[in-house]
């Protein structure tokens, strides 16, 4: 039974009672009557938890008038049942049929036996590298518009990574036999993704170089930025791309950028790299800041970069970051500030891979992110 239906059908019975009262007591006005009624029936709700406990139910199966049961006794974790919370966005997992609520309200079981099959506006990319698993969803991933989470099932084991708005729709999973790959949009509800048999085996990455830009960029560079805002995906150590609309006013502020003398006040010099493969293709960018301000220090470290969302999980991340810290080691940069976000693991394993080291994490008030601040002796 639906909360609205219970909550009409108590002000039902408390208006009879009412009635009942104010006709049959002689001199008792409608309004005593009223609360007289209420009264009671709040006596009688009051009751309702102590009851549900003597029969070993919830108050909701109480109310509802029949258990809920788990019929899954085995617990074969293909049989589960996921539940969203859609005011908090927590995430729930139970191997069978339960009573699950958050933030006040009961969830609705997300039955993964009935989740749809992933459709043109949800597309996948499953890449395998030996024993791992590389999930991309090529999705928006805005306030409004996201995937909630990514889970991969097995029969004894479940992985589900959370993911959050602006981050990346991507995630790597341990592979320990066959499974099925789910996915939540909140929006369009659980998906189903393709058979993990159809993964494709990563290519080894191809080398790459480092050069800063001009005016032969302007193409793949307003392509770069279009593909991230299409994702609504971060643009990370591009030097603030997303905010321009026109390549040369971001040409222009990337040159000024590089010497303390044109530097904007609040702002340190920094150098914008572009990442090119053997045909030079963009399919990165970097940043290196000279010095740290508080922020940098606190939040932001030496170094920024991002990755083309149609070329990630190549390894070009790791590339980038080791061919920054030579940058950095050539301007006597001796020890490198890096940063990232808590949920991001694939950047924290590309900073650890290059020898970072994590000193702490810190609550970003300006996104409401928690920041993981590592130090890269460069030596």
């Amino acid at each position: 039974m639906e909360p609205v239906f219970q909550a009409i059908i108590i002000v039902v019975i408390a208006a009879a009672a009412a009635a009942t009262v104010y006709k049959t007591v002689p001199g008792m006005s409608l309004l005593l009557s009223m609360a007289a009624a209420l009264l009671a029936l709040f006596l009688c709700i009051g009751l309702l938890e102590p009851l549900a406990a003597a029969l070993g139910v919830s108050v909701l199966e109480l109310m509802q008038g029949e258990p809920v049961v788990n019929r899954n006794r085995s617990a074969n974790l293909l049989r589960s049942k996921l539940y969203v919370c859609p005011l908090c966005g927590n995430v729930l997992h139970a191997t069978g049929q339960a009573v699950v609520s958050c933030c006040g309200i009961t969830l609705p079981p997300l039955d993964i036996s009935e989740a749809d099959d992933a459709d043109e506006h949800h597309q996948l990319t499953l890449e395998r590298v030996e024993d791992e698993l590389f999930v991309t969803i090529h999705h928006p991933m805005t306030k409004d518009h996201h995937i909630s989470f990514i889970a991969c099932l097995t029969g004894d084991k479940l992985q589900l990574v959370k993911l959050y708005p602006e981050g990346d729709a991507s995630c790597r999973f341990k592979i320990t036999g066959a499974g099925v790959l789910y996915f939540y949009c909140n929006r369009h509800g659980l998906m189903k993704a393709p058979d993990l048999r159809t993964a494709t085996r990563c290519t080894p990455p191809q080398k790459i170089h480092l050069r800063e830009p001009d005016e032969r960029d302007r193409e793949q560079v307003i392509a770069y930025r279009e593909e991230f805002l299409a994702l609504g995906s971060r643009m990370d150590g591009t030097s603030a791309l997303d905010q321009f609309d026109d390549f040369d006013a971001w040409l222009a502020q990337i040159r000024k950028l590089t010497d303390p003398r044109t530097t904007p006040a609040g702002l340190v010099p920094a150098t914008e790299y572009l990442a090119l493969d053997e045909h030079e293709r963009l399919v990165g960018m970097t940043n290196l800041r000279h010095h740290l301000n508080d922020y940098l220090l606190t939040y932001g470290g030496h170094i920024g970069y991002s990755v083309r969302p149609s070329e990630r999980k190549n390894g070009y991340a790791s590339q980038m970051l080791c061919m920054t810290l030579e940058k950095a080691k050539e301007r006597g940069i001796s020890k490198v500030r890096i940063c990232c976000d808590h949920y991001n693991i694939a950047s924290a394993k590309t900073i650890q891979s290059n020898g970072g080291v994590l000193e702490d994490e810190m609550f970003d008030s300006s996104d409401g992110m928690l920041t993981q601040r590592y130090w890269i002796e460069n030596r």
